[in-house]
């Protein structure tokens, strides 16, 4: 569901959720019948208001119904997700995120990178299936070349890509966030 429907959805469910309220305070006769029929006498002398209310509330409901019907909202969000590849048996899904965590772990493994970050993002297209970006925020150490990590990082992606997943179109974009001059840590290794 999308932020916008999100929005809406909130706003719909204060809307009845203050007219449950104000039903249920009528029927148990909370408060007086005099505060009823003023607030009554209120919205129909306001009846623009009122119906504008009531417009946007149909129209909410509405659109609320023909989303759960069609489902095209879950339709997105998988499609957003996935990677599809093409193999001789048939189509096979492939989450972005099994991607991007392959692509960190190929990145962090190379050396001289300190620290990565990585976005993988899925496009399908008519013409050419679908294919995959990605992009790579990287910090090295201070003595290593940005030029060769670039490539080693690249070559090690394209075999991986290749190999593990299937994805043929792909394409890598390397940012060096910073260059850092501190010393290696070694991680400790729990046993």
């Amino acid at each position: 569901m999308g932020l916008l429907n999100r929005l809406f959805l909130c706003l719909y469910a204060l809307a009845v959720l203050l007219l449950t309220l104000g039903a249920s305070a009528f029927v148990f006769q909370l408060l007086p019948e005099l505060y009823f029929s003023e607030a009554y006498a209120f919205a129909a002398a306001q009846w623009e208001t009122t119906a504008g209310v009531l417009a946007v509330l149909f129209l909410l409901s509405v659109h609320f119904l023909v989303s759960s019907l069609t489902g095209t909202a879950k339709k997105a969000h998988e499609d957003k997700e996935v990677i599809l590849v093409h193999s001789a048996s048939g189509d096979v899904k492939v989450a972005v995120e099994a991607v991007r965590n392959m692509m960190e772990k190929l990145t962090r493994a190379v050396p001289g990178v300190r620290e990565a970050k990585v976005r993988v993002r899925s496009e399908r297209s008519a013409e050419t299936g679908s294919s995959v970006k990605i992009g790579i925020h990287i910090v090295i150490g201070q003595e290593q070349n940005v030029a060769a990590i670039s490539d080693a990082i690249r070559s090690s992606a394209e075999q991986h890509l290749h190999e593990t997943v299937g994805v043929q179109d792909f394409a890598l974009e390397i940012a060096v966030d910073d260059i850092s001059n501190a010393a290696v840590t070694k991680k400790q290794r729990v046993v």
